[in-house]
């Protein structure tokens, strides 16, 4: 697992969350079986209340490159783990 990137988002006071700030890391999993190797994401969200969530996606795509530049589009999109599955699966179907 190596850390791709980390995004810290914080949410408007204006709306009622218990938590103002968000930890985003993004990880890219390379996942190895007999004689070949595929990639996933992992994502982590912490909260500044100190609740987190885990989103594990093995298998994505088994080129490094690509799987990369799908974590960068998640990034830059702030994909939480709530919504991981279904952004892979509409970027890839």
């Amino acid at each position: 697992m190596e850390l791709i990137c980390s995004k810290k988002l914080e949410i408007d006071e204006s709306v009622q969350y218990k938590s103002k700030e968000l930890n985003l890391d993004y990880y890219l999993v390379c996942c190895e079986t007999d004689n070949s190797c595929t990639y996933g994401i992992q994502i982590n969200m912490t909260k500044d209340s100190g609740e987190s969530e885990t989103a594990i996606i093995n298998d994505v795509l088994p080129s490094k490159d690509q799987t990369m530049e799908l974590i960068n589009l998640m990034h830059k999109n702030s994909v939480t783990p709530v919504s991981a599955r279904d952004v892979i699966y509409d970027c890839i179907a």
